[in-house]
């Protein structure tokens, strides 16, 4: 239960959700660290040129807001926010361990200096991240056909499988609604189904394998294995359809 708990979650999130939350936690922890630093620590020349720009609750404050911040974005649709607020922080940290390389104040200060700017440089690469489409394996890769749409049901891509299975070219399916792919007793429920994503944010079949009946360009209809799985960008939600014909590819026959 806890392992399919953590890989619901990760789909979730993603790679940038994961660094995120990291983040997050990380930065929690150095609030902690600067808000509760006993005396004799306070004292150490790292802490004391800290609380030569500012006090060290203001900075213990300042990693506090941007650990929430990265916490609550991990699970959004934008996290351009979190990413820029603790980039910003970390140079900002690692430039105050610069100057007071040169004032004196903390003459190693250029080790702690390198080590944050390089942490910032690495949440701001983290930032350019595209998330992955997340797809499962299914059995019989040569006839997998993978369909990508957005928020709206718009099919975005697709590929040569998925145009050999229903019939259309990708530059014709391209722009059309994903209801062209299924029979029309079941649109009402897919628009349903996508509105609910769209206010929610979550998808109670994301990851699930789902069969259904498609409809070839043709009209024909036949019986599919389809895996959803809904993925997260600043653009919103995107989701990817992996449909893999059962039985063959035989039509089915409506009741």
């Amino acid at each position: 239960m806890s392992n399919d708990v953590v890989a619901r979650v990760m789909r979730r999130i993603g790679r940038r959700g994961a660094s995120l939350a990291f983040v997050g936690l990380l930065s929690l922890a150095i609030a902690a660290s600067l808000a509760f630093a006993p005396a004799d620590q306070r004292a150490t020349p790292g802490y004391a040129m800290l609380a030569s720009f500012a006090p060290l609750t203001v900075w213990a404050a300042a990693w506090c807001v941007i650990g929430a911040l990265c916490l609550v974005q991990t699970f959004m649709r934008s996290d351009r926010v979190a990413f820029a607020a603790a980039t910003a922080l970390l140079v900002l940290y690692g430039l105050v361990y610069l100057v007071s390389t040169f004032t004196g104040d903390n003459p190693r200060g250029w080790v702690g200096g390198a080590v944050w700017l390089a942490f910032g440089g690495w949440i701001a690469l983290i930032a350019t991240w595209p998330e992955a489409v997340s797809v499962d394996r299914l059995p019989g890769t040569g006839s997998t056909a993978v369909v990508v749409a957005d928020a709206s049901g718009i099919i975005l891509s697709w590929n040569p499988q998925a145009a050999a299975l229903f019939g259309w070219s990708t530059d014709e399916a391209v722009g059309r609604p994903l209801t062209v792919l299924m029979p029309s007793r079941f649109r009402d429920q897919h628009a349903a189904g996508l509105a609910r994503v769209r206010a929610s944010g979550e998808s109670e079949l994301d990851g699930r394998i789902i069969p259904l009946v498609g409809l070839r360009r043709d009209g024909s209809e036949f019986p599919i294995a389809l895996t959803v799985n809904a993925w997260h960008s600043d653009d919103g939600i995107t989701y990817t359809g992996v449909i893999r014909p059962v039985g063959g590819g035989r039509d089915a026959r409506a009741d």
